[in-house]
């Protein structure tokens, strides 16, 4: 169970699925509901296999290019923690061009699968396998569906602005995660 906790967390942090419940009705509420459902599997299903193909072909494109494990967490970690200190003093998600929200790009790509979970994916399926990874992401992307396809509800019970305020709090914990990365790289390298 700590295994699954480890792993589930940081993808739960950096998924963001209730962050992702503004920005999903503000683009699609020129849609229908049939509509927003239909994007709500196309965009889950494009991330989930965007998420499996870096798992598995990730460290083989490290060999290529010479790149250890320990040099990604200190990428991804300082990645992380620009993305998270932008999130927090920006309004909306950034590198993201929000009027062209649509399905795949970029709902699916760079917002869920973006290089907070990529860099989370691969650092994770190194340190506790693939398998507890892939199982952690299945019940990340099943709960981030299930709040999609219930973001009109989430909006009217919360409210817009606490869901603004709960995506700032995720945001926090996304930085401390991207320090951790960065000292666990750090640490790596010098051993």
């Amino acid at each position: 169970m700590r295994s699954f906790l480890e792993t589930f967390v940081p993808l739960f942090v950096s998924i963001d699925a209730f962050g992702l419940v503004p920005l999903f009705l503000a683009f699609t509420a020129q849609l229908s509901r049939k509509q927003r459902r239909a994007i709500s599997f196309e965009a889950v299903l494009a991330a989930t296999i965007i998420c499996l193909g870096f798992m598995f072909l990730g460290t083989a494109i490290f060999g290529l290019l010479g790149i250890s494990t320990d040099d990604f967490m200190i990428a991804g970690g300082l990645i992380l923690l620009v993305l998270a200190v932008m999130d927090l003093v920006m309004p909306g998600k950034p590198a993201v061009f929000e009027s062209e929200m649509v399905g795949i790009v970029p709902l699916a790509m760079p917002l869920i699968a973006g290089p907070a979970t990529l860099t989370n994916v691969l650092v994770l399926s190194a340190h506790h396998g693939h398998a507890m990874t892939a199982l952690s992401l299945a019940v990340n992307f099943a709960l981030l569906l299930a709040i999609l396809l219930s973001a009109d509800r989430i909006a009217r019970l919360v409210g817009s602005n606490t869901l603004k305020a709960f995506s700032k709090l995720v945001m926090v914990l996304l930085a401390a995660i991207a320090v951790n990365l960065i000292r666990r790289g750090i640490e790596g390298v010098v051993d």
